[in-house]
Parts: structure tokens; sequence; C-alpha cells
């Protein structure tokens, strides 16, 4: 079964995606060649380049690139969503300016350019999360990524930022879609009206929509794709960025001196009280307390179960460490050995996931095993849960075949959070493992 039926049958997550129309790069802090200037989208769109309409026969890549982002993609209009009446009245709450003209509005809501002396004559922060957000400043590798004797490798030395690796490109594209240290949406910004954030690399990255065909060619010029390897090196990612912030609880900014509040899970305290869920939730033993939101590290466990169990149970005892200290004392140690276990033993196994039946089934089995066996699965974690069952099933047509329709339920109980319930979830994945 192919990825794209895939994806139109699971519906929900175009809905999931449409929230998210932050940049994937802050260009001021960009890490390749940070002189260079930004040379705007208008200097990629001219027909033989990347601006024809349909993708030309016998090129080696598609050529309608700019066209797929203006008419296609909702990083085009980042920008815009900044000059609606929503923005305004969030900047209102905020006692901030015209969010149009807001640094900590920009970084993610356009390529922003602060430096005058790096803006191209094309330049215009109106073009929103653009090529450049992504693909970094233009300037070096411009003319030269054209040339016949370009090569992916030679065009990285130019300056051409690397997003054919998914640890780097899910570095780029959490660094809005969740946060680092230098940036993130705080719960002041929640408070004010700004919707959640929810990102996973594999699902976002082929909804984009996908502007980029792989192929024979791409896997020679770069490597092969594969969704549950994307999914998988998306929540490390992740992980490594939350412990990064768990270790700095206060922001870089900050001056608070009490954690950042958007670092715990929501639901600890919001919930709908007339539905009752206070009767089929246990809250941790801790009802009312503070719970840090370990959502990409609990994923890691579970999809780890069946295929790493030694490293999958010590991501599960740390993580319990992490919940239990962390209010008392920051755990330092804990998120200290997080840290080691990911960069030592996590990255590593992930990355060179192979994709094969029998790791997507253990993917599957861990995945819904885990989440079976939990008493109350949160709605976020049902999310992630089921893009990465889709991700398994894009990986082994074999699996697509025999699962399809449980994924397709899975979806249908994850398309409102008002709505979910954890039981049904629960069981509708006893049908895939």
């Amino acid at each position: 079964m192919s990825r794209s039926l895939l994806l139109k049958r699971s519906r929900v997550i175009a809905a999931l995606f449409c929230i998210s129309t932050a940049a994937l790069a802050d260009p001021d802090t960009h890490t390749t060649t940070p002189s260079a200037r930004y040379m705007g989208t208008g200097s990629c769109s001219a027909s033989n380049c990347h601006g024809s309409v349909n993708p030309i026969k016998g090129s080696s890549v598609l050529q309608n690139e700019y066209h797929t982002w203006l008419k296609h993609d909702r990083h085009s209009k980042a920008y815009t969503a900044l000059t609606t009446p929503d923005a305004k009245r969030m900047a209102a709450h905020l006692k901030i300016g015209d969010p149009t003209k807001e640094p900590q509005c920009l970084t993610c809501h356009a390529t922003h350019v602060q430096d005058k002396a790096r803006r191209g004559e094309r330049y215009t922060v109106e073009d929103g999360v653009s090529c450049e957000s992504c693909h970094g400043p233009a300037e070096k590798w411009l003319a030269s990524h054209s040339e016949s004797a370009a090569t992916h490798a030679r065009n990285l030395t130019h300056g051409l930022a690397d997003t054919v690796s998914l640890g780097k490109r899910a570095t780029l594209c959490l660094s809005c879609h969740y946060g680092d240290e230098t940036k993130r949406v705080t719960h002041d910004m929640y408070g004010a009206g700004h919707p959640r954030l929810r990102f996973e690399l594999d699902t976002y990255g082929i909804l984009q929509p996908k502007h980029w065909l792989v192929d024979e060619d791409y896997k020679t010029r770069k490597e092969d794709y594969i969704p549950l390897r994307a999914w998988f090196i998306g929540q490390a990612v992740q992980a490594e960025s939350l412990i990064q912030m768990l270790r700095n609880p206060h922001g870089s900014n900050s001056k608070s001196l009490f954690p950042e509040l958007s670092l715990f899970d929501c639901f600890s305290c919001h919930h709908n009280l007339s539905q009752e869920q206070w009767k089929a939730r246990n809250y941790g033993g801790t009802p009312g307390t503070l719970q840090v939101n370990l959502t990409p590290l609990r994923l890691l466990q579970a999809g780890l179960i069946a295929i790493e169990p030694d490293t999958a149970k010590e991501l599960g005892r740390l993580s319990d460490t992490v919940q239990q200290e962390f209010s008392q004392n920051g755990s330092p140690q804990a998120l200290a050995e997080l840290s080691a276990l990911l960069h030592t033993k996590v990255r590593p196994r992930v990355e060179a996931l192979p994709s094969n039946s029998t790791t997507c089934t253990s993917a599957l089995r861990g995945l819904s095993e885990y989440s079976t066996s939990t008493q109350t699965i949160k709605f976020e974690f049902a999310e992630q849960v089921g893009m990465g069952i889709q991700a398994a099933l894009a990986t082994s047509p074999d699996l697509a075949a025999r699962y399809t329709p449980q994924l397709k339920r899975v979806f249908s109980m994850i398309d409102n959070p008002e709505t979910f319930s954890p039981e049904r979830f629960a069981e509708t994945l006893r049908g895939v493992q």
C-alpha cells in the first residue's frame, strides 16, 4: 500500500499539521556560513529553477519546489498568521508590540534576519518560513548548486544546510516546533492563546507537503529514507532537547525562580472536570502535583521495548527517577545519565535502524503493549503512538496490508482531545500486536 494512501486514510494528521506554521531555523544563529546573505525566495522562483508549476521530466529534482511551497505549504503563510486579529490579541495579552515586528514571534514565523547587511536584494520577511529557513543562507551556494559538477557533499561545503541527515533535520525542525535553549513557546504564550505545539518528524515532513522524491537518483546522491527511522530519530532529538531544557528549567532569558511551566504535562492540571476524568485516573499517585512532560522519553522506551529491551528498561528507570525527584531537587544525576544514554546507545541504535519487517513488527508491538498496559494513556502520547504506527506501516508494505484498518481506527480515536477515550484507544491497539 502506498504512503500517500495511508496518509489520505489518516485524515486527522492534516488537522494536526495545520496548527504548526513555525519556522525551522533562526537565521541569525544558523550554523552554516554565518556571514552569508539571505537572498530571498525570488532567487529560487524562476521556472527553469524551482518555480515550475509541474515537475520537470528528466530532471534530478522536481523543479516545482517553489510553487509547492507557495501554494500548498503552510510555512509560506507563517508570517501572515502574525497579521491576524488573533495574533494581535495574543500580543496584547503578552503586553508586547506588533507581532509582525517582535523578534520572539518572527524567529519562528519568518526567515528572520536582524542584521540588515545579511539581507539580499530579494529578501523580504513577508515570505514567512521560506527556503532559506531550512536550507540556510543561499549567497554562496545559489549559483554553484545547479552546476553539472555539483554534488550534495560539495553543496554542503558551500554552506547549504544538511537536511538529509535526519538528526540534523530533526534538530532544525524541533527548534521551533518544540523549542530549545534559545527559544520556546512558554506557558505565558499558551495562556495568551498560542496553539499547543505538536510535531513528529516523519509525518510532518511528508505533509509539509513533501517537495522531494526519494527515487534511485536521490538515494545515490544522498541516502534512502526510512519512515520508522525518522520517527525514532525525531523522538530521540526531542528527548535530548527536553533534557537540555530540564537542566535549565527557568529558561535562558528568564529571571523567574519558578521552573518554566511549559515543561510540565498540561493535563496534570488542565482537564475537563465535567467529564469526571478523575474517576478513571490516578495522576501517578500525586493528584494536583505538576508532572514533567516526558512524552518523547516514554515513546522511545515503548518503541524500543522489543528492539533493545535493556536500553528501554534503563530509559524507563531514569524517566521514573526524573518524575519522582524533579520537583524536589531538579534530578541532576538522572538527567545526566539520560543524556549519556541517549548519546551513547539510543541515537546510534535508531540511526542505524533497519527497514525490515522484523524491526517494524517489534516497534508496533512495543508501542501497542506499552499503551495498553498504561493505566490511563494521555492524549499527547496517543497522538505520537498513532504517528509511530503509521511510520512503521509506511516502512513495511506487508504490515500496511495487514494493519491499515486498525490504523484508521487508531486515528479516529485521536481526532479530538476533548472526546479522547484512553480506554477505547487501548482497546483499539490490542489488535495491533
